[in-house]
């Protein structure tokens, strides 16, 4: 399963390192290794993160949705608050905002979401990744920012 994530050959002790942090986790094995360099990963100088596992996962999440265009995490942000799942009100809200369906393909891209019959984070930790986002957001550009009482019309 490592393997499968890994940009190229691993070293042993950082192989043995990831599976230590991974603590059997499989989502700790897909997680971990994204972002790393080749370098890292042959045994380079990076320090060991001291974060917990899940801060760990949850880093690893944010950073592939930074890295997403602006209209795709509106449509994460769109998707983590609404609790249900439904497809047809996310849609809705979106064209709401202008942004159409096409803004969900990077997502998808990235498998950090389902459209089916319901929406579907990839993990949990994607939803809270995608609310942080949000916050660290330029007010400016119309994404809200939960938490501060936004109201349309009224300013973040």
């Amino acid at each position: 399963m490592l393997n499968s994530v890994m940009p190229g050959p691993i070293d042993e002790r950082v192989r043995s390192r990831i599976l230590a942090e991974a603590r059997g986790n499989p989502l700790a094995l897909l997680e971990l290794p994204r972002g790393s360099t080749v370098a890292d990963m042959a045994g380079g100088f990076a320090p060991p993160d001291a974060q917990p596992l899940a801060s760990q996962i949850e880093q690893s999440f944010l950073a592939r949705v930074q890295a997403l265009p602006a209209a795709t995490q509106r449509v994460l942000l769109i998707a983590a608050a609404e609790p249900l799942g439904d497809v047809t009100l996310l849609r809705r809200a979106a064209e709401r905002l202008g942004i159409g369906t096409e803004a969900e393909s990077p997502a998808l891209a990235a498998e950090l979401i389902e459209f089916g019959t319901r929406v579907r984070f990839r993990h949990p930790l994607v939803r809270s990744a995608s609310y942080r986002a949000a916050t660290l957001t330029d007010p400016e550009r119309g994404t809200p920012r939960p938490g501060r009482g936004h109201r349309p019309g009224l300013g973040s």
